[in-house]
Order: C-alpha cells, then structure tokens, then sequence
C-alpha cells in the first residue's frame, strides 16, 4: 500500500501493523505549569519524608499512634494519586511528537520521551472510524463512550489525510466517518 506524502507525517508498514509518527507541539503554558507542580509535589514530598521520619512517638497512647498511621496511610495513598497525575500530564506536555502503532487487534498512542512517556492503549474491537474533531481541533475516534483524539498540531488538511489513510486500512467497511458533533454546548 502506497501512503500520501503529507508533511510531518512518517507512514511505516511493519510485519502486522501500521506505524504513524506525527509532530506534537508542545504547549509551553501547561509545560510549565506541570514543571512547577512536579517539582513542588517532590518538594512538599521531601519535606513531609523529614517530618515523617523526625518525629518520635514515644509517650503517646496507642489510639493516637494508630489514629497517626491511618492518616499517614491516606495521606500517602492521596498524593501518590495526586503526583501520578501530575507526571503523566508533565509527560504528554514534554513530548514533541506521537506515535500511533495500529493493527486489527490494537490502537497504541504514544507521546514518547526518551524511555518514558505516555502510552494510551485501545481494543480495536470498541474503536469507531476516525474522524476530525472540531472540538479538540484534532483527529478523534469513539471508544466505547468516550472520544479519544491525537494529533492536535497537525493542520486540518494533513489531518483528513491522516483520517482517510487509517479509515480505509482499518475501516474498510464503514461508509463515511462520523461527524463531530458538539452535544451540550
């Protein structure tokens, strides 16, 4: 199979399965929004280690101490959450570029960063065709009940190129992709 030449855009066939790297401009408001947040929740993590670890409980009563631990647990439990989001957000702002790598059995979504990065995975089996996104001003897809999208700095025209490249390999049968419809606005 032959693939457009669009700018920006690299199509590679492998052995089962069709590779896309696409361009991801980072947005350098949220970058550094999440730069400050990641280094703060190290901080602030840092700091509650030392108190952690520098206060004794001898002469308190056991009820305190198990009192103590229980908030120590959901305190940990909350920020763990809380620092997990902040570095999968710091990730995908980093990341200059994304990589889809789709088959018939998997749709895999990767804004890479050098070993790390953000990895989304999708059952091609709950994956509707792909479309352009007016919305998100990207290339969108329905899985389930929830819309996933990629390649935001792509310009339209590359994007519906991107679209027709994916919807013919993958969704042959479907007749026109669906459009993008702004429900509750």
């Amino acid at each position: 199979m032959s693939f457009p030449i669009i700018d920006d855009v690299e199509f590679e066939q492998q052995e089962k399965r069709l590779k896309v790297i696409m361009p991801a401009h980072r947005q350098q408001a949220y970058f550094a929004l999440y730069s400050i947040l990641l280094v703060a929740w190290i901080g602030v993590t840092i700091w509650m280690l030392g108190l952690l670890f520098g206060t004794s409980l001898q002469g308190l009563t056991t009820m305190f101490v198990v009192v103590w631990v229980i908030i120590l647990i959901i305190w940990a439990y909350v920020w763990y959450r809380l620092g997990r989001m902040v570095w999968y957000w710091w990730q995908y702002f980093t990341a200059t570029r994304e990589v889809l790598f789709v088959d018939q059995e998997i749709l895999i979504v990767r804004r890479p960063l050098s070993i790390l990065g953000v990895t989304d995975a999708y059952d091609m089996q709950h994956v509707n065709p792909f479309y352009y996104s007016e919305k998100y001003d990207a290339i969108a897809f329905d899985y389930g009940s929830r819309e996933g999208h990629f390649g935001q700095s792509l310009p339209r025209p590359d994007a519906e190129q991107v679209i027709e490249v994916l919807n013919s390999r993958f969704f042959p049968q479907s007749p026109e992709p669906p459009q993008d419809v702004m429900a509750f606005e």
